[in-house]
């Protein structure tokens, strides 16, 4: 094999070096999109897990309350347990830094977090400290008086970037419950902490309660047990009123709520890898198109067949090892790339964590490994096919002329049997979580099975041609076409799965920006939009002051508005909240999807759920359940009376009436106004108004309904823009495949075109069959790539997205850019064979008829 190699391989590769290095770029493309895309993920996940923990720190519980806060006397029962070595209460809440403003130009939020400093300092000293990022560390070694000190305030990094040179003391407005007034309270600027990555402020317990208003209520107390006790055990004894678990895993948290989009977007990644493979088939086919006769040769002088196949997997096990290794190379560098532009901390600002240490402080061994299996394997399973034509060649009738054997053509009721199998896997559930497993196998079927009918679509356009006046050339291009229908699968099959995975693409995201948009004007009717700046201690918007409502309506640019309360409920004793919204029914109509049409159950009042809180959460038309309303702090029974799109979460909301809202929990509170203007206003006048109608218009904030679709449409573009440079790649790679397959196969009909010449069709006769027969072919790819990729685009709307995210949508087809893509499919399919006929003809009519001799 290394003599084989050395005088029979390397001479070729190194006379044709660039169809070697575009087969292994094929390979590092596919390798490096999928490896740096794995690695962004990775990133971002390890960044925020660690910026999560060091807030949070490393107990061994974390107790609850089963409903509402905790209490300084469920501190003092806990302490006096034996199994807690050490326990840190917690009270978080927000406030706004007037005079700052964020990234986003709106006032600056930070994070308040009260915690017990001497439980912080105690549990340091020990082998497992609570929270040691949370310690402050004061600059004037006031020790622990200075961390105690009344209204002193410990920044983070991130903080500490807004204040002035010499500035000790700073001014926060506070929400406090049960008031609309907002509080001003002024602070001393203590010691740092290198706790998480937004603005944040740690201070004394005490105080957080004081000034948050919270005096006695607790959010939670992170514990740290006794050595030798059993966590779950001792968990599972407490009282009912109380709920102790394993700290949040704020890493996996968002793991888990970015799943979907991570693994589509590495399947997208992939899929640039399965049509590179394309390209090293097409690539390997041409190098034994050009080697046939000395193929045949060196079987006559006794290379077996086997060592023959066994140098052609050899040849693509060597692109696929190349275009590995470089191609994780080259993922690390774009993984880096993208964290060094988006920052260290990927656009969270305050990480103290280097780019290379996100990228190196992850596992990369397995993940370097399982990606760079997969570059091997596509440019094996690549040479597989031309290694069998190699294997089963006769080399006598090489020799002779006879050119390759002839391709076996699968029949069609294997393609039609694939395309159903996929149509069946479509119908799965998703597995795993909300991961359409069974999508993505519906998908691979489908793109199989389209291109085992190939050959079958090729024979029914050539059977369609048989009733046109045929004249020798469309004779010649007809026979031709259905006699090698097999090799038409074969030179189409790169650009036929890209131009299918492009269309797909582009149908999903079309579909789906369209959808975007009809249901931002079922969610944004309004002309303008206010709320308070202000958050709450759960992190929703503070409520607007009634006299400020009042303001509001009076006012001569206002025609009406719409009152909304943003609150949670909970489900389930200790379940986790879910948002609710409340809003009057003539404030814009949800964009409905299902309607519970039975029986209303007495006193049960309507509730409606997004297709989150139907999937998650089972909360079907017509189901009767009970809920907390958190904010009125009663109990409520509802019922579904329909479902709701909603592209604004991926959890379970609710929304209901107000007056319903109000007259069950009697809570009269309003966060957010939507607010249409009176004829002749601009936006711009009517949100200066709005402003100067607060007591303190910092603490308003206000967007016109145009604003937030444009802020919409962006992240929406922002999100999909990756897919672009994959379909690029993708479509460059399927291109590349067409012209180097067109090649191969014009080398092998040199003796053809030869004996055609000599027989006296002339030049330009010949580039006419060779035009006919390219737009029979290619006519042929371009529906077929059109065909599946609108059923892969069905699955992808109809199912992937659903499943995934739980955002269903019409289908919209771009018929422009579809018709660009097909075009552009088909030019390229019929440009790559012309010009690889040029060439072939290129070649002495006498000399060829003579090798055929």
């Amino acid at each position: 094999m290394t003599s084989l190699w050395r005088h029979f391989t390397w001479p070729a590769w190194r006379d044709h070096p660039g169809r070697v290095l575009l087969a292994i770029v094929a390979v590092m493309l596919g390798v490096a999109l999928a490896f740096g895309v794995h690695l962004l993920n990775g990133a971002a996940l390890a960044e925020f897990a660690r910026a999560a923990r060091s807030v949070n720190g490393q107990p061994d519980l974390v107790l609850r309350a089963a409903n509402g806060p905790l209490t300084d006397a469920d501190l003092a029962d806990v302490l006096n347990r034996p199994e807690v070595a050490a326990a840190n209460p917690v009270v978080e809440g927000q406030a706004v830094w007037p005079g700052q403003t964020g990234r986003d130009g709106r006032p600056l939020l930070i994070r308040l977090v009260g915690a017990d400093s001497l439980a912080l300092l105690a549990s340091a000293s020990g082998a497992r400290p609570l929270a040691p990022d949370l310690i402050p560390q004061v600059d004037d070694g006031g020790g622990t008086a200075a961390m105690l000190a009344a209204r002193t305030l410990h920044l983070n990094a991130a903080a500490r970037r807004h204040l002035a040179d010499g500035q000790t003391t700073l001014t926060l407005r506070i929400a406090r419950p049960g008031t609309t007034t907002p509080l001003d309270v002024e602070f001393s600027v203590g010691g740092r902490t290198t706790a998480g990555n937004e603005p944040l402020a740690m201070l004394d317990i005490a105080d957080a309660q004081q000034v948050l208003g919270r005096l006695g209520a607790l959010d939670r107390i992170d514990l740290q047990l006794v050595d030798g006790t059993d966590a779950k055990t001792w968990a599972a004894s407490l009282p009912p009123r109380w709920r102790a678990t394993p700290p949040d895993d704020e890493g996996a948290r968002l793991s888990d709520l970015t799943r979907a989009y991570r693994i589509n977007l590495g399947l997208l990644a992939l899929m640039a890898l399965f049509t590179g493979s394309f390209l090293v088939y097409a690539v390997l086919s041409l190098a034994t198109a050009q080697r046939l006769p000395q193929w045949a040769l060196v079987g006559v002088l006794g290379v077996s067949a086997r060592m023959r196949w066994r140098l052609i997997l050899l040849e693509g096990a060597a692109i696929g090892v190349a275009g590995t290794v470089l191609g994780l190379a080259l993922g690390v560098g774009l993984a880096a790339g993208a964290l060094a532009r988006l920052g260290s901390d990927l656009g969270l600002h305050g990480a103290s964590h280097s780019s290379g240490d996100l990228l190196l402080g992850q596992p990369l061994l397995w993940p370097a490994l399982a990606y760079g299996a997969l570059g091997l394997a596509a440019a094996l399973v690549a040479a597989l096919a031309p290694a069998l034509t190699v294997r089963r060649i006769a080399p006598a009738l090489v020799l002779k002329g006879l050119g390759l054997p002839a391709g076996r053509t699968l029949p069609a009721w294997v393609g039609g049997g694939l395309l159903a199998l996929g149509a069946a896997l479509a119908l799965l559930p998703p597995l795993w979580g909300d991961t359409p497993v069974g999508a993505y196998a519906a998908m691979f079927c489908l793109l199989i099975g389209g291109l085992a009918l190939v050959p079958a679509l090729v024979r029914g356009m050539t059977a369609a041609l048989a009733r046109l006046p045929a004249g020798p050339l469309l004779l010649l291009a007809r026979e031709r076409s259905r006699d090698q229908a097999t090799e038409a699968r074969r030179s189409l099959a790169g650009v036929l799965v890209a131009l299918a995975l492009a269309v797909a693409m582009t149908v999903m995201i079309g579909s789906f920006r369209e959808s975007l948009m009809q249901w931002l004007d079922h969610a944004l009717p309004a002309d303008l939009y206010v709320r308070s700046s202000l958050r709450g201690a759960d992190g929703l918007p503070a409520p607007l002051p009634p006299a400020y409502l009042q303001a509001v309506d009076q006012l001569p640019a206002v025609a009406r508005s719409a009152p909304q309360r943003s609150t949670r409920a909970r489900l389930a004793p200790g379940a986790a909240p879910v948002a609710l919204t409340a809003r009057r029914m003539d404030a814009g109509n949800l964009p409905l999807l299902a309607r519970w049409t039975g029986r209303r159950e007495a006193g049960a009042l309507p509730v409606w759920v997004n297709e989150a809180g139907r999937d998650q959460l089972g909360l079907v038309p017509g189901r009767v359940l009970t809920v907390e309303l958190l904010d009125g702090g009663r109990t409520v029974p509802l019922q579904v009376m329909g479902v709701w799109r909603d592209y604004s979460r991926q959890n379970g909301a609710l929304w209901m009436a107000l007056d319903d809202y109000r007259q069950a929990s009697g809570d009269e509170a309003i966060t957010e106004l939507a607010l249409w203007l009176a004829p002749g206003q601009t936006p711009d006048a009517a949100r200066a108004a709005v402003r100067a109608a607060a007591a303190q218009p910092d603490d308003i904030d206000t967007a016109a309904a145009g604003e937030l679709r444009a802020l919409s449409l962006q992240i929406f573009d922002r999100s999909f823009a990756i897919t672009v440079w994959l379909k690029a790649v993708a479509l460059a790679v399927g291109l590349f495949g067409v012209i180097a397959s067109q090649s191969a196969q014009a080398l092998a009909r040199r003796r053809e075109f030869g004996l055609l010449r000599h027989l006296g069709l002339s030049r330009g006769a010949l580039m006419k069959l060779l035009l006919l027969e390219a737009s029979l072919t290619g006519g042929a790819g371009a529906l077929a790539g059109l065909g599946l990729g609108l059923g892969l685009s069905a699955v992808l709307v109809f199912v992937v997205n659903p499943q995934s995210f739980h955002w269903s949508m019409e289908m919209h087809l771009p018929a422009a850019r579809l018709a660009a893509l097909v075009g552009l499919a088909f030019a390229a399919a019929v440009g790559a064979s012309l010009l690889a006929g040029r060439r072939a003809l290129g070649q002495d009519a006498v000399r060829a008829v003579r090798e055929d001799s």
